[in-house]
């Protein structure tokens, strides 16, 4: 395994996007405005959402808030997009980094509970009242995904804290 994650340190570190980073200055800056606005956009939109799916603020009804989610989306984007530059320009400091270990397995737990969501739940949701109290599966759902999102954030904080 250690081989396997060497090779893929060095291919990260040689691309176009890794030298760009690294040689640009003001890249990695513009790129941090650019995850933190990104960030605001998912967990602003996604966040009070989930909040809603939880039973909060039921006097919105759940499709205007659904309705947001395009938001959430185009920030999802922008943090992948900024996210990669950040792991090619110095991706030993994210591949040994045990924090970079728990934001990516949250990030799948996410993409994993989106896909429950929209494939269990959403439907049933739909079919209920604007402001009826969600059925239990969206209140895990909801649940879950704000769990994940606040715990990305909080790895993606410990970063820089947990250098290898």
């Amino acid at each position: 395994m250690p081989e396997t994650v060497r090779a893929l340190e060095l291919f990260l570190f040689h691309t176009a996007y890794g030298e760009f980073m690294r040689d640009s200055r003001w890249a990695w800056q513009v790129w941090e405005s650019i995850h933190f606005t990104g960030m605001s956009m998912l967990v602003g939109t996604v966040g009070l959402f989930d909040l809603r799916l939880l039973g909060f603020a039921r006097s919105i009804p759940i499709r205007a808030l659904h309705s947001l989610i395009p938001v959430g989306v185009l920030g999802f984007l922008m943090n992948l997009a900024t996210g990669i530059g950040f792991l090619t320009a110095t991706p030993d400091q994210y591949m040994y980094n045990k924090a970079f270990w728990v934001k990516s397995t949250l990030l799948i737990i996410a993409g994993l509970n989106v896909l429950f969501f929209y494939a269990r739940v959403f439907r049933r949701l739909e079919q209920n009242g604007a402001h009826a109290p969600p059925p239990a599966g969206a209140r895990l759902a909801g649940g879950i995904s704000l769990t994940a999102w606040v715990g990305v954030m909080a790895a993606g904080r410990l970063l820089t804290f947990y250098r290898p």
